[in-house]
């Protein structure tokens, strides 16, 4: 895609991960990470049929929780923004970002010391996005900006 096909994000936006049935969660643009990562609570490892799969808990800023099973990818070496390096399960999902719809990977750690649940990496980023940190919420459409 052209950049000037592109559309601009700012520096936090509101996605959605449908197929973990997850709605308007505030998220960071977050240019310094590879991949993105979801806050995770509760992280077990099973066995379905023979296939490894990652369960979690996944609590929204109201209080809901969401029970997420989801097939396991790999673990990874992923290094923090402290320095500190931690092994993170890392999984596939759908992320819906304004109009766009596309897969994306991310690793599950604990992020409740964070002010964002989700933080949205280069790779989710390259060749889709431009990003403007000046700005905000540039995903949403004009009648969300004006409720």
């Amino acid at each position: 895609m052209k950049d000037t096909d592109m559309q601009f994000v700012g520096w936090r936006e509101v996605v959605s991960l449908p197929k973990f049935k997850l709605k308007d969660l505030r998220a960071k643009i977050d240019t310094g990470a590879k991949t993105s990562a979801l806050h995770a609570d509760s992280i077990e490892f099973i066995n379905i049929n023979g296939k490894k799969y990652v369960k979690f808990l996944f609590i929204t800023e109201d209080g809901k929780h969401h029970y997420i099973k989801s097939p396991f990818i790999e673990e990874r070496a992923i290094k923090s923004s402290n320095g500190d390096k931690t092994i993170r399960p890392v999984v596939k999902t759908e992320i819906k970002m304004g109009k766009e719809r596309f897969e994306i990977e991310v690793t599950l750690i604990n992020r409740d010391l964070m002010g964002f649940k989700m933080l949205i990496g280069r790779e989710a980023l390259n060749g889709r996005f431009l990003i403007n940190p000046a700005k905000h919420n540039l995903l949403k459409s004009k009648k969300e900006k004006t409720q």
